[in-house]
């Protein structure tokens, strides 16, 4: 899928960092992400040494945050071009690399970068990444400018066939409770009178884990969640697929 970076940014630029920006320590942004950059109050100084800003980096396991600066460039009076706007500090000292493609944008008052081939292809991943490190006001500004129906799109994806008699007998096997060692949370229960739980691979499938009996489980909303976007949820997998192993097969 590919990323609407315009739903995300209230206006973004993409630019290859060159031999040139890395080489003199002057990353020279392109005319849509200056736009992005002057968006938030930001403008170019005409002094140097230029005041410091941050800019917040997204998907980078190294950093959160980088220092830059926005400056104008010095020209002689024989070089017969105007001045241009470039970033220096830690954003082209340290964060950017030869060859990059870095994208810059803005939410309100905040500035963020992301270098592209780190960037997840989900567009609901990016919004919740920079709606986790944005202003709080910033937030509820662009949720109220929300009206109406939603739009729709088409979108393909590969999924995976699960084997519909793995998950039948997964639930069997509950008996109609979760299989998380330690669960106490209590089950809705649906129209036709049984409990909810959802059949979750331990090993997922995406990770090469098999769509086996001894691989899924019946899990509660609470428990199913955890194990995908809990801080521990690899310890849980453990306890959980070891829990599975040990149940005898019914027969």
């Amino acid at each position: 899928m590919v990323v609407e970076w315009n739903e995300v940014f209230d206006s973004f630029g993409v630019k290859r960092v060159t031999k040139t920006d890395k080489a003199k320590g002057a990353y020279v942004p392109n005319k849509q992400q200056c736009a992005a950059i002057e968006a938030t109050g930001i403008r170019p100084a005409s002094v140097r040494p230029a005041p410091e800003f941050e800019v917040v980096v997204l998907f980078d396991g190294s950093t959160n945050l980088v220092k830059s600066s926005y400056y104008y460039s010095e020209r002689s009076d024989t070089a017969g071009r105007s001045p241009e706007p470039r970033m220096g500090h830690g954003i082209i000292s340290s964060w950017l690399q030869e060859g990059d493609w870095v994208l810059i944008g803005n939410l309100g008052s905040q500035v963020f970068a992301v270098k592209l081939e780190s960037a997840p292809a989900s567009e609901e991943v990016v919004a919740q990444e920079v709606a986790k490190r944005a202003n709080k006001k910033t937030i509820f500004e662009r949720a109220k400018r929300a009206v109406g129906k939603p739009t729709s799109r088409l979108v393909q994806r590969s999924d995976f066939i699960r084997d519909p008699y793995v998950v039948a007998a997964v639930l069997l096997r509950s008996n109609g409770k979760c299989e998380m060692p330690g669960c106490t949370c209590d089950l809705f229960i649906k129209n036709d009178d049984s409990p909810y739980l959802e059949v979750h691979h331990v090993i997922p499938l995406s990770e090469e884990g098999d769509d086996t009996l001894i691989n899924a489980a019946a899990l509660c909303p609470r428990c199913h969640r955890e194990q995908h976007f809990g801080k521990s949820r690899l310890t849980l997998r453990e306890t959980l697929r070891k829990h599975i192993a040990a149940l005898p097969i019914p027969s």
